[in-house]
């Protein structure tokens, strides 16, 4: 069972699943191509993002079973932190316990995916922040993950981690400003 304590999804417990199944894709580029594809499409469901990320799977085979309901638990979750008031939303990325060069390496693949899922809707928006934020994420998307392999980087790192965490957030509520700002006269009376 994957841990998850507040909607927090446990990265060491979920980055192995994908490697059952019929992907190439890590679970930071997948999980990156969900969060992409509900900024674009507010109603994406688990099927969308299972066909954007796998080839196939088959519900008879018990080990894809297994990983078909943890990835299940993923998606629910990131959707609950991604519609979270409180921005609980975080990024499944390697944490601070697993090396700098992992931590680099699956940002950068997170925004790869993040990206990916941004591109399988067409994007109409003229806000200056989110296509800033779209072209910054691109950019991450090409660091190489040697070059923040250091301890002088991890701060850095951290700082980086954030803003796309933030950035995320930002590009969802422009894309599709969220129903908790609106009051219905209904609810004044």
């Amino acid at each position: 069972m994957i841990e998850m304590e507040v909607n927090i999804i446990n990265y060491d417990d979920v980055k192995d699943i994908l490697h059952k199944l019929n992907t190439d894709d890590t679970i930071a580029s997948a999980h990156g191509i969900l969060c992409g594809f509900s900024c674009v499409r507010p109603g994406v469901t688990l099927d969308d993002w299972l066909n954007e990320v796998l080839v196939s799977i088959d519900l008879n085979n018990l080990n894809e079973k297994e990983a078909h309901e943890k990835l299940a638990q993923v998606y629910n979750t990131t959707l609950s932190q991604l519609n979270d008031a409180t921005l609980n939303f975080q990024l499944l990325i390697a944490d601070e316990n697993c090396t700098l060069r992992e931590q680099a390496d699956t940002l950068i693949q997170w925004c790869q995916g993040f990206l990916v899922g941004l591109g399988l809707q067409k994007i109409s928006t003229h806000d200056e922040d989110v296509l800033e934020m779209m072209k910054d994420f691109s950019e991450i998307s090409q660091l190489n993950g040697d070059v923040l392999d250091n301890e002088e980087n991890a701060n850095d790192l951290s700082e980086i981690i954030e803003f796309v965490r933030m950035g995320t957030l930002l590009i969802q509520e422009t894309l599709q400003p969220s129903k908790q700002d609106y009051i219905s006269t209904d609810m004044l009376h």
